[in-house]
């Protein structure tokens, strides 16, 4: 254990002291992430879905930063989210969160919203870390598929996984939903009108605490071998929001944008092994997986699901890509995903969430999933 975690963990342990006098909120649900100062994707669906009359709901959001500035203000964030775990009858997080690890009280009840819709590559306690992940009673799940990955990378028992779907997943079900968000996405990109769209969207390689990395990929090579009517579009990781690919006027750098509106309106999709890959089953449009360390992640990193199992082009230069690109699409595979790794094809998770999450405040029996 390094100095700064010795150092922590002592007033962590300090102020403990004082807070385990305060009671417990029965009413108190808290938010604490350190992937934003502001809620998005499954914690803001979640946040606006809840009734803020009767419920104490509190904030505790950070943009987490690994030089010394952003250390210090993580340092300082921790005591916030100790009072929180101290004092809350629910925590909601959608990361991994040392606090809760090392500290969480008995009484609190923690629900992970993982900012995933599935696994696969292997992360948790599936992998070396710094800290072991404990203490979560709850996770959400979009299939009975993640019951055992997730609960090896949580250490939660089985029964805690409850697959009643995510919420991000709600507006990929709702198609009317949909026509009024690509009404709106085109009127900011007039551009993209009648094109056929390219979405690009990696994961990172790397992890918090060595820095982050993204694979080489030459945007420029694959779009020019495409015709006029295409365009390319991506999106890297929110936690590499610096990294950008060459300039080209087909190429739309799209960070800002919600990933949930990007995959709307692509016609294709590149990616690797990030998990959004599970969200583009549901829209059963054509998957390309562009996997050039193939080999050195397997053996480095490792995955819960075979990239073999999807039955999607693997391809491992720009070249293999664009042949993809060019292939027809096999569409009842994508309808086979669909159907394993997402038990509810509705657009009602959010609110299967929040019932659970009243359920608990009401001490009713939430042992059993909300349906």
């Amino acid at each position: 254990m390094g100095l700064q975690k010795i150092i922590l963990n002592t007033i962590l342990s300090i102020l403990k002291c004082f807070f385990i006098c305060l009671p417990i909120k029965k009413n108190r649900v808290s938010f604490i992430s350190i992937e934003g100062s502001e809620l998005d994707s499954d914690m803001k669906l979640i946040y606006e879905q809840l009734d803020h009359e009767r419920l104490d709901i509190q904030l505790c959001l950070l943009k987490y930063n690994k030089n010394i500035i952003g250390q210090f203000i993580y340092f300082l964030n921790c005591f916030k989210q100790l009072y929180l775990v101290y004092t809350s009858k629910i925590i909601i997080i959608n990361t991994n969160n040392y606090v809760v690890s090392e500290f969480k009280r008995k009484g609190v009840i923690v629900l992970q919203v993982w900012h995933a819709c599935g696994a696969l590559k292997k992360f948790g306690n599936s992998i070396s870390r710094q800290y072991p992940i404990k203490n979560y009673d709850y996770v959400l799940a979009t299939s009975d598929a993640w019951t055992k990955p997730y609960s090896e990378a949580f250490s939660i028992e089985e029964k805690g996984i409850k697959t009643i779907g995510m919420p991000r997943c709600d507006i990929l079900f709702d198609k009317e939903h949909q026509n009024i968000i690509k009404e709106e996405f085109l009127a900011r990109y007039p551009m993209l009108k009648n094109k056929k769209i390219i979405l690009y969207a990696p994961t990172f390689r790397g992890d918090l605490y060595s820095g982050f990395t993204a694979v080489h990929f030459d945007s420029t090579q694959v779009i020019n071998a495409m015709g006029d009517d295409y365009v390319l579009i991506y999106k890297f990781h929110p936690l590499m929001d610096k990294a950008t690919l060459e300039k080209h006027p087909r190429v739309f750098n799209m960070f800002k944008e919600e990933t949930s509106t990007l995959m709307m309106m692509s016609d294709y999709m590149i990616s690797d092994y990030s998990s959004i890959v599970f969200d583009y089953c549901i829209l059963e449009k054509p998957l390309i997986f562009f996997i050039p360390d193939y080999e050195d992640y397997q053996k480095n990193r490792g995955v819960f699901v075979e990239v073999e199992s999807f039955k999607c082009p693997m391809c491992f230069d720009e070249n293999d890509v664009i042949n993809a690109l060019k292939k027809e699409f096999d569409h009842e595979n994508m309808i086979r995903l669909k159907s394993i790794y997402f038990k509810n094809h509705d657009h009602y998770s959010t609110r299967r969430v929040v019932e659970l999450i009243e359920g608990i405040i009401d001490g009713e029996n939430h042992e059993k999933d909300c349906m």
